[in-house]
């Protein structure tokens, strides 16, 4: 039911942006009170795992964002993190400031994504040949979606990753938007 809900919502957030729907509903929040509660909703997937999820959060000011679209860019990618993982790894969360940005990293030791894939991540309906081959599910549309709230929000979202070894994403959002 859970996963089903997920996809309901990703095409519908998809839709809003394709008839150019979405609109920020902007409130002065900490994003590490979000993060923790993010990592809180997924700590049961984790546990099922063996996967230690680590977070090192620097004390933040609060900022103008909207927290449910902020929630489901970092809900993805914990999410990912965790379900692409193998049993018994770790996800390091971290969150700190830097040059007018909040840094906010999701660092896991998962399959890694190849340099082919990497520039396609972000496109609707993506799916890397690793998570085309594994029996993990999805739309395509996850790293999309948070690709886009992040730019709405005039941030930007990277990755870095290495095949065998993991990925880390990396949201930065401005500290005055």
């Amino acid at each position: 039911n859970d996963d089903l809900l997920k996809f309901i919502n990703s095409i519908l957030n998809y839709a809003k942006i394709e008839s150019q729907g979405v609109q920020l509903h902007l409130q002065s929040r900490d994003v590490n009170v979000i993060l923790k509660e993010v990592v809180r909703k997924h700590e049961f997937l984790a546990r099922v795992k063996k996967i230690k999820v680590s977070c090192e959060l620097e004390p933040l000011f609060p900022i103008a964002m909207d927290p449910e679209l902020i929630r489901q860019v970092l809900s993805n990618l914990v999410e990912n993190a965790i379900k692409y993982s193998s049993d018994e790894t770790e996800i390091k969360i971290s969150s700190s400031e830097k040059e007018g940005f909040i840094i906010l990293k999701v660092k896991d030791q998962g399959p890694g994504i190849s340099s082919d894939d990497l520039p396609n991540i972000f496109m609707k309906f993506f799916r890397s040949q690793n998570a085309k081959s594994s029996p993990i599910k999805g739309s395509g549309l996850g790293l999309y979606l948070a690709q886009y709230f992040t730019e709405l929000h005039k941030g930007k979202i990277e990755v870095e990753s290495t095949v065998g070894v993991g990925s880390t994403f990396t949201v930065a959002l401005p500290l005055a938007t």
